[in-house]
């Protein structure tokens, strides 16, 4: 009969980490043969997933080095190239000119020119001048632009000066309108004022003497308010009021 102690010390015993699983307290536990080799697949196996596992997160959240210079590549050529092209895409869509351009369009600042004053045009008929200027007082403020000038329109206005003089207030026709000032709107009523000179009393003391050395005056009927006339005088601008435009000293009139 086989000696138990024997077999029992053939035996190889393990004893649980963790104390007995029954038993009484304080006995090792013994596993058997095919027990050992169970347990040894799976403490094999839970050491290769704890080895996996511990690797796997390096291995996701690690990153090829290229992957960085991959987004950082927007100076590249082609990059500038792509921008290049976008910028001149959106300039001609938005209508806007680049500095470069705006600079090779600009346009001279153009100094402004006094404005001309206005000139007479050539009539048809013939004008011819009469002694009349002769007798205008203080000739220096007027300022003569043609000796003779024929023009046309609507009387709209007669006054009675105190110079001797009449003004007669011309709504010009459009062909002659040009010959007008800015003076001549406002009092003149936008109207060429022309003047026969030392037809009326005269009661202003520095033209009394001139009137009465007019040994003919404009002699005849003149115009009323609302005959359409022609007529001819030398063309002036009036420098004692604001350079209004008239004809100093009427010559001549008639009906259209």
């Amino acid at each position: 009969m086989p000696d138990e102690s024997l077999d029992t010390h053939r035996r190889v015993t393990v004893v649980w980490p963790l104390g007995h699983l029954r038993g009484n307290p304080g006995d090792p536990m013994r596993l058997s043969p095919s027990s050992q080799l169970v347990l040894g697949v799976l403490v094999v196996t839970f050491l290769i997933l704890a080895v996996v596992g511990a690797q796997r997160p390096s291995s996701a959240t690690s990153q090829p080095p290229n992957v960085a210079v991959a987004t950082n590549s927007d100076t590249s050529p082609g990059s500038d190239q792509a921008t290049a092209g976008s910028s001149r895409s959106e300039s001609e869509r938005t209508g806007e000119a680049s500095p470069s351009a705006a600079g090779a369009t600009a346009t001279p600042v153009k100094t402004p020119r006094p404005t001309p004053r206005p000139t007479p045009r050539p009539t048809s008929t013939a004008c011819r001048a009469t002694d009349q200027d002769r007798y205008v007082y203080n000739p220096s403020r007027l300022d003569v632009l043609a000796a003779c000038l024929r023009v046309t329109g609507t009387v709209e206005a007669v006054r009675h000066e105190a110079d001797g003089d009449l003004h007669i207030l011309l709504a010009l026709d459009p062909a002659y309108r040009h010959l007008l000032t800015a003076a001549n709107q406002g009092e003149e009523l936008g109207d060429l004022v022309v003047e026969p000179v030392c037809v009326r009393t005269v009661s202003q003391t520095d033209a009394i003497a001139t009137c009465a050395s007019d040994p003919d005056p404009f002699g005849g009927p003149l115009p009323v308010v609302g005959e359409a006339v022609w007529m001819e005088g030398r063309y002036v601008l009036d420098l004692d009021h604001g350079g209004w435009a008239e004809l100093h000293p009427l010559y001549r009139w008639g009906n259209k």
